[in-house]
């Protein structure tokens, strides 16, 4: 049998702090075992947190999976409808929760993503031509080499984002929020239309 991870909090007696930590057990009953052992204890404390860690983290793995399933699906019916507007459809990803995903090279040219969560992102050398980012969120995304050409990121966070080789022509920044973002000054100056001596 594998073990499993638990994670735990316990006060061990009413005088002692909350003490947390992590221990490895073949299940329930064995990593509360563990801790009687540990902490010296005929039984565990009543608000003694046991959490199969395991188990959390195969859920987050699954629903991981799923989003890039559903993602996989969109950027496929995206594809179609830029090639004919009869079929697919405009990809739609207002609002959804995509920190962190790996989606380098990807087509969104005229998607809809106002308000979507690319926190940490890699959507390095996509095509984002003409696409709504507006209010999204692309804090420390990587948007290396990425065609932003006539994208809307009004009031977008981009901080920390990585915009280096990134083609920003027309590109709308109203207010977006470019603190510690990596980019050549000529890019912003040419993003801002700022005039150069």
């Amino acid at each position: 049998m594998s073990l499993r991870t638990y994670t735990y909090q316990i006060q061990s007696d009413p005088m002692s702090r909350v003490e947390s930590g992590q221990i490895e057990a073949k299940n329930i009953e064995d990593a509360k075992r563990q801790l009687r052992v540990q902490y010296m204890l005929a039984i565990l404390p009543e608000d003694t947190l046991l959490v199969d860690q395991s188990e959390v983290d195969e859920n987050q793995a699954r629903q991981k999976s799923a989003k890039a399933r559903d993602l996989l699906r969109v950027l496929a019916d995206h594809h179609a409808w830029t090639k004919d507007s009869n079929q697919g459809a405009r990809a739609n990803l207002n609002n959804l929760n995509l920190t962190d995903m790996v989606m380098p090279k990807s087509k969104l040219q005229n998607a809809d993503m106002a308000g979507a969560d690319f926190s940490g992102a890699d959507l390095s050398g996509s095509n984002l031509t003409n696409a709504n980012l507006v209010r999204a969120s692309l804090h420390g995304a990587n948007l290396k080499d990425a065609d932003l050409t006539g994208a809307d990121l009004s009031d977008a966070d981009l901080r920390g984002a990585i915009l280096t080789g990134a083609i920003l022509d027309g590109v709308d920044l109203w207010r977006a929020n470019l603190m510690g973002c990596v980019i050549s000054p000529s890019a912003l100056h040419k993003a801002l239309s700022c005039k150069t001596k």
